[in-house]
């Protein structure tokens, strides 16, 4: 198997391997592809940096073409290498290129080093297969073009216009636009190197344009590349791409813009009702439009007839739109309705369209359903109106329309009652066969409205209009009256009969008969010469005037119409009432009393009509009671009200009687209205005192005053009694009564007062009887009441140890009324009652007086006690100079005050030494104890004090030990005091507290000054003024009004102690024998020198 090439001039177009020499046609088809493949355009674009190296790929797809025999590059139409593939790979590669170039496998490339300007040019692979399939499309080879890049420029921007030469923004919308028309739109790439390869793109689909335009100017290109693009269907929702791509750039520049698209619906499609539908039932139509962009307007036609909501309540039309992926629209419209006969093989039609229709002037695509409604009977009849006589034949007609028309039922009503037209001897017809109604022979049940129901598979309809059947016969009548009711005598009234028909037809009477008692009285209308005013009259009225006793009669009538007499009705009665007769009033007991009941009676002879058993009263004139009706009357409990005028009638509906009256006479038996109270107080030195009583009496009676029992005689001066007789009181109800005062004529008792013992005694009020009561009494106890006195306690003074709960203390008093109790401590209220009872351990803060206030109405009076707190003592201990000697003074603070002290020092091994008890001076509460003078060590002093109660903790004081110069102060000359010793010590701090904020004060003064004289030199140094020139640094007399101004300068130099003439204590001097500790001591001890002969001694005392 031998590949047929004649060197270069060979095409360089897609070989196969042929086992004959080649024929002349063959040759043909060689040329054309030649030719074919120089028009053939680049398939790729690769741009590289010159001396860099550059891959190029050859795309082999043996699925497609099958297998590959040998593949050939060419550079222009210069062949630089081969491959022959086999078990053996064998690669050549033209001198030229054999140390730059490789031809690479799997996948097939080839690879240029170190690229020169030369090496750009377009590469072609041409490949060879066996025996090529006949799917395979790799018949032009695969073309790339190279660029060799001297020097890279990115694009300055890319630009993309539209039609009229406007900028459309990346990213943005165009239009909208209609499908068909053209898009048409530039791509600019502007001032870059090497030249960019430029191309219009939807999605992944690269878009058919002219080839682009590449401008060279200063060595930058601006290549253009023009669309011209028939929009369709597939555009929608698409972005417009251009796509730039070059060395100078790492990645494709893309810019975009999206098309606004307008598309026509694409179908129409309506659905609802497949087969038929049913009157009444609810009929959902729905249209769909899919395809639109944008929505379509919706129309929905019956038959040629728009449908609009608005003009009709039933029917409701709802549209709504869903917007696709691809920006279409589907949009869905319900017409909805019930469906009625009147829709019965109707045309439904759904219209609709949207701009793109509009503009190109295209019908609205549309849907059509035909719809079947199957309906009840729709049923009519006539004649509307017969009339007729008993005994007639009458002929009722019955039409109808109906889908499906066929009948089931037919059905025939008389005033809403269905008609039993199977009654063959009354009714003939009325069935689906014959659906008229004939009546053989009318009846006057046969009055009615007649109606006809028919009925097929799908309902039942009746007709809306009835047949009114009207047939006459004679009146059956009855008598009303008005007034209805019984009639009163004394009203004189008119009574109006009436001969009311009860059933006739016609209703209309035209002569009516009146009867009384079944005795014709009167036949109207009259209308004899002599009664002209009775002819023109309504027959059916009899009027009775002035209506008495006389007119009692049962009446009746009979009417008269076309039909002739009917028959009398039944008797009615007119009952005419009148009153009863005059009342007689009678009461038991004659004489009424208090409390008690008294009964009234009413009586009349001639009960009236209807007989009378009703009765009404009066009291007082007023009235009548409205709830007491009946012939008795028993008023309970008689009262002050009581005492009146009583009268009664007997009544009926007839009226009322003659009225009787009657006046009630009321005693009352004696009663107290106000009566003694069970205990009666008076102060002892009161200058008056009354007791008063008053009774309630009719007839009346007589008031006494008795003292424990006897009477009060009227010549005792020491009482007088004051009378009134008291008018009886209808505000209260208190019949006539009798007030009684007694007095205590004070003036006449002796020393002009009660007597708190001999004075209490029983008072008491007492009346006669009269002829309706007994004697009554009422008593009180007088009792003579006086402030609390002689008020004491149990114990005056009470001593309890601290922590312990004392015992009660109980408080009494003499007064009357019984006296109240209060204990008060420190103006607080810490008890009520007389005992005085502490439930909690005492404090020392509880010590001192507590006092109980006894009190009532007319005083007080206060008692005290003393409770004492008692309690361990605490000692505190002082050092102070006493007639020259160095004395520690110990001070008790204890309940009892008078206290013990032992005295003790502590060594720094912790042992102690007791010493005595000390010196007490006279005082109960202090010990003194007298310092040794030459003592070499520092103690700790230490007292115990203890009283009664028992010991209490020690106190303690460090004393440092005596130096020489505290030797020479005690043994220097006594000397007077000096004036500070005079003062006292309160007044010696307020002067210390003085003078040391006066330091303070002058110490803050001088670091103001100072921070001021800093900063003034500071400003002078800015100045140029500077010691170095000679000039000074502070002004002339700058620190004369200082307060250290002329002060020494310190030395520079230790200090010695023995150069020291004056009193101060030096820290520096002999630290070596004091240490942090005895710096106090010393300090102490320097106090206690500088104090002699201060008389501390005497201010203790």
């Amino acid at each position: 198997m031998v590949e047929k090439r004649s060197g270069k001039d060979i095409p360089k177009s897609m070989r196969v391997v042929l086992s004959a020499p080649i024929s002349s046609s063959l040759a043909l088809l060689i040329c054309l592809g030649l030719v074919g493949r120089s028009r053939a355009q680049v398939d790729t674009t690769i741009s590289r940096q010159e001396s860099l190296s550059v891959e190029l790929p050859c795309p082999v797809n043996v699925d497609k073409c099958g297998k590959l025999h040998s593949l050939n590059w060419f550079k222009g139409d210069d062949r630089i290498a081969a491959m022959l593939l086999g078990e053996s790979n064998v690669t050549s590669v033209d001198k030229e290129f054999d140390k730059r170039v490789t031809v690479k496998q799997n996948p097939y490339s080839l690879v240029i080093q170190d690229l020169k300007i030369a090496d750009e040019d377009i590469y072609l692979c041409d490949t060879t297969f066996f025996i090529p399939e006949e799917t395979c499309d790799n018949f032009n080879g695969y073309r790339i073009e190279l660029r060799v890049l001297e020097n890279i420029v990115p694009p300055t921007e890319v630009v993309i216009l539209d039609a009229k030469g406007d900028r459309i923004e990346n990213g943005s919308s165009v239009g909208p636009m209609q499908e068909r028309q053209s898009l048409k739109a530039t791509c600019t790439v502007k001032n870059t190197r090497p030249q960019p390869e430029v191309g219009w793109f939807r999605g992944t689909k690269r878009l058919t344009t002219y080839s682009p335009t590449h401008d060279l100017n200063n060595g930058l290109y601006t290549s253009t590349l023009e669309l011209d693009w028939p929009l369709s269907r597939e555009d929608l929702a698409q972005d417009i791409e251009c796509r730039v791509k070059s060395a100078a750039i790492p990645n494709t520049t893309v810019s975009k813009f999206r098309v606004d698209l307008q598309v026509r619906p694409t179908s129409i499609d309506i659905n609802g009702v497949k087969h038929h539908t049913v009157q009444g039932s609810k009929v959902v139509l729905t249209c769909d439009i899919h395809g639109a962009r944008p929505a379509v307007n919706l129309t929905w036609y019956n038959s040629t007839t728009v449908i609009s909501p608005s003009e009709n309540d039933m029917t409701e039309i709802r549209i709504k739109s869903f917007e696709k992926n691809d920006g279409t629209y589907h949009t869905q419209s319900e017409l909805i309705f019930n469906a009625t006969r009147f829709e019965n093989d109707r045309a439904f039609r759904c219209e609709a369209e949207n701009a793109v229709l509009q503009i190109n002037r295209e019908k609205p695509i549309s849907s059509a359903l035909t719809l079947e409604v199957l309906y009840p009977p729709v049923v009519k009849v006539s004649p509307s109106d017969i009339i007729t006589k008993t005994s007639e034949i009458v002929l009722l007609n019955c039409e109808y329309v109906a889908n499906p028309a066929s009948l089931t039922k037919v059905e025939w009503f008389r005033n809403d009652d269905l008609v039993n037209v199977n009654d063959s001897s009354h009714y003939k017809g009325g069935n689906s066969e014959n659906v008229a109604l004939v009546i053989r022979s009318t009846e006057r049940d046969d009055i009615g409205n007649y109606s006809c129901q028919l009925s097929n598979t799908i309902g039942k309809g009746i007709s809306d209009q009835k047949i009114n059947l009207d047939v006459h016969y004679v009146p059956i009548v009855e008598i009303l009256m008005i007034p209805e009711g019984p009639v009163k005598e004394s009203d004189e009234s008119n009574v109006t009969l009436f001969c009311n028909v009860l059933d006739a037809n016609p209703l209309a009477l035209t002569k009516v008969r009146w009867y009384a008692n079944s005795t014709l009285l009167k036949e109207l209308p009259d209308c004899e010469e002599t009664r002209e005013d009775l002819c023109h009259i309504d027959p059916s009225k009899l009027l009775l005037e002035s209506i008495g006793r006389g007119f009692f009669y049962n009446y009746s009538c009979e009417g008269f119409n076309s039909a002739g007499w009917g028959p009398r009705s039944e008797d009615k009665e007119l009952m005419v009432h009148y009153e009863p007769g005059p009342s007689t009033l009678t009461h038991f007991p004659l004489v009424a009393v208090k409390k008690k009941s008294v009964t009234f009676s009413c009586s009349v002879d001639d009960p009236g009509y209807p007989d009378t058993n009703r009765y009404r009263w009066m009291r007082g004139g007023r009235g009548p009671l409205q709830d007491i009706v009946t012939k008795d009357w028993t008023v309970e409990p008689v009262g002050l009200d009581s005492r009146t005028n009583y009268s009664c009638f007997a009544y009926n509906e007839g009226g009322r009687g003659v009225m009787a009256t009657v006046s009630l006479e009321v005693h009352a038996p004696p009663f107290f209205i106000k009566n003694l109270p069970p205990y009666t107080g008076v102060l002892h030195s009161s200058p008056n005192a009354t007791l008063t009583c008053r009774i309630e009496c009719v007839p009346r009676c007589e008031i006494s005053w008795q003292k424990d029992g006897e009477p009060i005689e009227k010549n005792d001066t020491r009482y007088f009694v004051k009378e009134k007789y008291m008018e009886a009181s209808p505000a209260t109800g208190d019949f006539e009564s009798m007030l009684s005062v007694l007095h205590f004529n004070m003036p006449n008792w002796p020393l002009a007062k009660f007597d708190i013992e001999a004075d209490n005694a029983n008072y008491s009020c007492v009346s006669t009887g009269n002829t309706v009561g007994a004697s009554i009494r009422s008593r009180t106890y007088f009792g003579i009441e006086y402030a609390p006195e002689n008020i004491t306690v149990s114990e005056n003074v009470v001593f309890v140890q601290e922590d312990t709960i004392p015992g009660r203390v109980i408080c009494k008093s003499r007064a009357n009324p019984e006296p109240s109790y209060k204990w008060f401590f420190k103006n607080e209220t810490i008890a009520n009652g007389n005992a005085l009872i502490i439930n909690k351990a005492m404090e020392r803060k509880d010590n001192g007086t507590y006092t109980c206030l006894a009190y009532n109405k007319h005083g007080t009076s206060i008692a005290e006690t003393v409770i004492e707190v008692q309690f361990k003592p605490r000692c505190e201990i002082e050092r102070r100079e006493i007639d020259d000697q160095d004395t520690l003074i110990c001070t008790a603070f204890g309940n009892p005050v008078e206290s013990d002290f032992s005295w003790s020092i502590k060594a720094d091994n912790e042992t102690v030494e007791v010493l005595d008890s000390g010196d007490k001076k006279s005082f109960l509460e202090k010990s003194f104890y007298v310092l040794q003078a030459d003592y070499a060590i520092s103690r700790t002093y230490r007292c115990v004090a203890n009283n009664t109660i028992g010991s209490g903790t020690f106190c303690e004081i460090e004393v440092a030990a005596a130096s020489s110069l505290l030797i020479w102060w005690q043994v220097r000359p006594k000397k007077q005091l000096a004036w500070w010793q005079l003062w006292e010590k309160n007044t010696l701090i307020i002067l210390v507290a003085a003078i040391m904020g006066l330091l303070l004060t002058v110490i803050i003064i001088c670091c103001i000054i100072i921070c001021i004289c800093r900063r003034r030199r500071r400003q002078d140094k800015l100045h140029g003024k500077s010691s170095s020139l000679g000039e000074p640094l502070t002004e002339p007399g700058e620190y004369e009004n200082l307060p250290f101004h002329g002060l020494q300068t310190a030395p520079n130099k230790p200090l010695n102690a023995n150069s020291f003439e004056d009193e101060f204590i030096y820290a520096d001097l002999e630290s070596q024998h004091y240490g942090p500790i005895n710096y106090k001591a010393a300090s102490l001890y320097s106090q206690v020198k500088k104090n002699k002969k201060s008389g501390a001694l005497d201010e203790l005392k």
